[in-house]
């Protein structure tokens, strides 16, 4: 009893050291735990996804080839040890040949696709989703905007990157455990399930080459609260808290204007004036197999319509309005029939209502500050300015602002999802027997004997 009575008298006389070292215990202890619970968890996913590995393979089926597009960049530098520890054994032991292709500067992504020579069956991105818009506009530019024959050649996401929006849309992740999230990506391309999903479209007006336009498939985004969002890291000392540290002293962004010209048309669930301009775009292609799949594949995604025979006299009509705001975000909405959402924000705003949006917008909440919402299929952003310093974010990526023609083209990829029901188990089937044929048709559209 003397015993437990000194120590007492001993923590309290020294009070400071021992909330000091408490602390520094209760730390070890958290971590310990945590990398106990992600290592089991670990296992249990390897000797779950072995068991696709082990499965024999028939005589004239060979192992499916996988090519990962790596931004060793993303998250601060953590993608690659993420990749490595957490997503490349669950692919390997599920028996796939993986080919890790790593960027090396802005723009190498979409590079990368564009020059690509090889053989595979899927792309993954391992990055953000500045990364996924860069493969998926190497893909198009690659094929000249012909999507028809992208329709089997599925890309599978990894969420390693700072921004996951798309990846968090597809995969829908229960709770924030960062090591749950790409082990569910990963299985998620195991289990080869994919559906199709929109991308934009986004034409520079003012270039010459019309060809090197930009696919997004998440937001485009241009005013106060971007200009905000891309000094955040200059507040790398306030750890987490960063993010809101950037409105907290990015008063100088209250005088933002964004101030351009907006021309629209309201959306179409699908008339002959979409079915005139899917056949205009596959005539462009030398290849008459392709034009053929175009059409069938313009049916078969629309439930068999035949939107030939549909009159919508709305479809071609583009409205005209001014903006004055001091920011626009132009989303892409994906829902039954995918929308181009354009929230416009008033002129201005407070001080407070400026942080308290930056809190908002980084917790993923909705804003409460009243924005104007038009739902859109095309859009043409022309901008009142002449300061050549202007940008915008397209999927979190810098560009110059320029005027600019977004274009919604709904099924242009394959994107990889979780299995979440028996009959996305019965409709992979028939994908699985299609798959070689499409990956053949995809090769002889580019000319090439082997592609990735």
């Amino acid at each position: 009893m003397a015993k437990v009575f000194a120590v007492f008298k001993t923590i309290r006389n020294n009070w400071k050291k021992s909330v000091f070292f408490t602390a520094v215990l209760s730390y070890g202890a958290n971590f310990a735990n945590e990398k106990y619970e992600t290592h089991m968890f670990m296992s249990q996913c390897c000797r779950t996804v072995s068991a696709y590995g082990d499965m024999p393979l028939s005589v004239d089926k060979k192992p499916k080839k996988v090519t990962v597009i790596l931004n060793p960049a993303a998250n601060k530098r953590n993608s690659k040890s993420d990749f490595e520890k957490y997503c490349a054994p669950l692919l390997y032991l599920a028996g796939y040949s993986v080919t890790v292709l790593t960027t090396e500067r802005e723009g190498g992504a979409r590079s990368l696709v564009e020059n690509l020579i090889g053989e595979t069956d899927a792309l993954i991105v391992a990055g953000g989703d500045g990364t996924l818009s860069e493969v998926v506009t190497g893909l198009l530019r690659r094929l000249k905007g012909d999507t028809s024959v992208t329709e089997h050649l599925p890309i599978g996401i990894l969420p390693l990157g700072r921004t996951n929006n798309v990846a968090r849309q597809l995969l829908q992740p229960q709770d924030d455990n960062h090591v749950h999230f790409l082990t569910n990506a990963t299985m998620a391309i195991i289990n080869e399930v994919n559906s199709a999903h929109p991308v934009v479209k986004i034409e520079n007006l003012e270039s010459q080459n019309p060809e090197k336009c930009v696919y997004a498939l998440n937001s485009v985004e241009w005013g106060a609260l971007r200009e905000a969002k891309v000094i955040r890291d200059q507040y790398w000392y306030f750890g987490k808290l960063r993010n809101l540290a950037a409105f907290v002293f990015g008063n100088q962004f209250l005088h933002y204007t964004v101030d351009a010209e907006l021309e629209y048309s309201p959306p179409c669930t699908g008339c002959s004036n979409c079915y005139k301009r899917v056949t205009t775009t596959t005539n462009k292609s030398s290849n008459l197999f392709s034009w053929i799949s175009w059409v069938f594949s313009f049916k078969r995604n629309s439930g068999g319509t035949d939107y030939s025979k549909i009159i919508n006299p709305e479809c071609s009509n583009y409205l005209k309005i001014p903006i004055r705001t001091f920011n626009v975000n132009i989303n892409l909405d994906v829902k039954q029939t995918p929308v181009l959402r354009i929230n416009v924000g008033p002129e201005n705003i407070s001080y407070t209502e400026f942080v308290k949006e930056g809190y908002l917008k980084f917790r993923d909440e909705n804003s409460e500050i009243q924005n104007s919402i038009i739902e859109a299929k095309d859009v043409i952003v022309t901008p009142h300015i002449n300061d050549e310093n202007k940008w915008l974010s397209i999927d979190n990526e810098d560009y110059e602002v320029k005027p600019m023609k977004l274009s919604l083209l709904p099924n242009a990829v394959y994107l990889f999802k979780p299995d979440n029901s028996m009959n996305q188990n019965q409709s992979q089937k028939k994908n699985d027997q299609e798959s070689s044929l499409s990956v053949d048709k995809f090769k002889n559209h580019i000319g090439l004997k082997q592609f990735v």
